[in-house]
């Protein structure tokens, strides 16, 4: 089984690599005073990375969005943990953009109860709507494996829109029009996903226009690390593995 998820690892890494060299040197080629394209160039190599994988069949949506992760445990850890290496990465090398990250905002306690609570408010209505089939929560390799991806993968994504993003906008705009606009812009990059990786369309969109603007929110009121528990917690209780749906 470890052959066979470094096969997936290694395929998903050739795949987008040459895309990916074109973002780098498209950042690099970027003024560092231009902090909003350089933002708007990682949200968009961060979609290239995600959407990629619904092709390659590590994980995809369904139209009453209940997502299907690889049945490999190994293949959703390994994501999971170079998502974190990379969203750390990322913080390092970019001081300037990481300056407004926030992680908690009126205390750490508070926050990490609100980010549970919110994420499973946003999952609630999905998971009446598909029915709660907890059978693969019983998998404990595959779960703790996509425990990893779910917190660790949307680490980086909440990194990009409610840290980098977000934190950008609240030195231009308002706190909360910063959050609204981080979350509709969370929708608008699903575009592709709904319309053209998946077609599945507007479900995709009302999904993540919910949840980008309750992850914002929360991030305006308790910091990222809420946030990133929101998304996370969000995802792993709509999650099954392929093969299940």
């Amino acid at each position: 089984m470890e052959f066979a998820a470094i096969a997936v690892l290694v395929n998903y890494s050739i795949y987008i690599a040459p895309a990916l060299l074109f973002f780098a040197l498209w950042f690099l080629l970027t003024p560092a005073n231009a902090a909003g394209l350089r933002i708007a160039i990682l949200l968009a190599g961060f979609v290239l990375m995600r959407d990629a994988m619904t092709p390659l069949g590590i994980w995809a949506p369904s139209a009453t969005m209940q997502i299907a992760f690889h049945q490999d445990p190994l293949v959703l850890t390994g994501l999971g943990l170079a998502s974190l290496i990379i969203g750390f990465g990322l913080i390092k090398m970019l001081p300037d953009l990481a300056a407004s990250l926030n992680s908690f905002r009126n205390g750490p306690a508070m926050g990490t109860m609100v980010g549970f609570v919110a994420g499973a408010a946003v999952a609630l209505p999905l998971l009446l709507l598909n029915g709660l089939n907890v059978d693969h929560f019983a998998q404990v390799p595959w779960m703790l494996g996509m425990i990893i991806l779910a917190y660790g993968g949307n680490a980086l994504e909440e990194v990009l829109f409610r840290g980098f993003l977000q934190g950008y906008l609240e030195t231009l705009t308002s706190p909360l029009r910063a959050a609204l606009t981080s979350g509709v812009a969370f929708a608008a990059c699903h575009s592709f996903l709904a319309f053209t990786v998946t077609q599945i369309g507007w479900p995709i969109l009302a999904f993540t226009l919910v949840e980008g603007v309750i992850c914002a929110l929360v991030r305006m009121r308790y910091g990222l690390i809420p946030a990133i528990l929101t998304h996370g917690t969000a995802i792993l209780l709509i999650s099954v593995p392929m093969g299940t749906t």
